[in-house]
């Protein structure tokens, strides 16, 4: 449950960053903002194995915590999605697929 909370949390950065506009050639609002979906189709998925998200939950604790410092720090930036955001996503959206 408690990871279900952090993709929404995820989703409502993505949010804030893609009313803000902007970002770099390669990580686009757009991007952004299916990136928060699949993250939060991935915590559905992975749910349904309570055992083996209890197992990961510390990787998936320190992806999160990586993923949100980069958000926090595009939108303290102007809310401009960076390239670090989209490679956290992607990293943290990886580990929750394992």
């Amino acid at each position: 449950m408690r990871k279900m909370l952090l993709a929404a949390a995820f989703g409502s950065l993505a949010l804030a960053l893609a009313s803000c506009g902007g970002g770099s050639s390669s990580c686009t609002v757009e991007a952004i903002t299916q990136k928060g979906k699949d993250l939060t189709e991935a915590m559905t998925n992975a749910m349904k194995d309570p055992a083996k998200a209890q197992a990961n939950a510390q990787t998936w604790a320190q992806k999160a915590q990586e993923l949100l410092t980069k958000a926090q720090a595009a939108q303290s930036a102007g809310g401009k999605p960076t390239d670090e955001l989209c490679k956290a996503y992607d990293e943290l959206i990886a580990a929750v697929k394992k």
